[in-house]
């Protein structure tokens, strides 16, 4: 299994803040554990949030989560992407590895039951250090005509663009957005191929 090549860790007690609304505003305070690439992971949630409601399966109410982790999916979601809203979030799944009953990161994709990505695989996300204006850029792709990559807009408010890596950054550049951040990214230094997400005014690159 492949671990740590994103900064989760030392933001951990603030991941637990960023959850949800401010402590004061919770009504139903629960205190709930996950697990963060084998790190088990104290969080927080509001039992009355209706999209925490919304994202739980029928499956997940009865039959919890795996091993000890105890907090819904969404909630272990929220806090790994605490710069967007449950709309924008909605393009991302969790990868989860079973065998080490942890979660792994995000990718974007499909979700199962569990808000686990419907076709786990060793591809994750992470947000790069792109300007407001490059996620603009990336975002205004959409239906347009980009040599080998495909540019789609989800329905979600996110622009997801897809293709080889070289591709990828080409188009980016043709755009007049630039390609640094995608390609200096660690996910994307070796992959063969890459996913642009542009969401929430920030950009995030996914690959294996």
């Amino acid at each position: 299994m492949r671990m740590s090549r994103r900064p989760f860790l030392p933001a951990l007690a603030a991941l637990a803040l960023l959850t949800l609304a401010p402590a004061a505003a919770m009504a139903k305070p629960e205190a709930c554990l996950t697990s963060l690439e084998g790190f088990p992971t104290a969080l927080a949630y509001d039992t009355g949030d209706e999209e925490v409601r919304a994202n739980r399966s029928i499956r997940e109410r009865w039959l919890g989560g795996y091993g000890e982790i105890t907090c819904p999916g969404y909630v272990t979601l929220r806090a790994m992407t605490p710069g967007l809203n449950d709309r924008e979030r909605s393009v991302f799944c969790l990868q989860f590895d079973r065998d080490s009953n942890t979660y792994t990161g995000f990718a974007e994709g499909k979700r199962d039951a569990y808000l686990h990505c419907a076709r786990p695989s060793g591809a994750f996300c992470e947000k790069v250090n792109a300007s407001a204006e490059t996620a603009g850029k990336v975002a205004g792709a959409a239906g347009q005509a980009l040599n080998g990559v495909r540019a789609v807009e989800n329905g979600t408010g996110a622009v997801v663009l897809s293709g080889a890596t070289g591709s990828v950054s080409a188009a980016l550049s043709n755009l007049g957005a630039t390609a640094l951040a995608t390609v200096t990214a660690p996910a994307a230094l070796t992959a063969a191929a890459v996913t642009v997400v542009a969401v929430g005014g920030a950009v995030y690159v996914c690959s294996e």
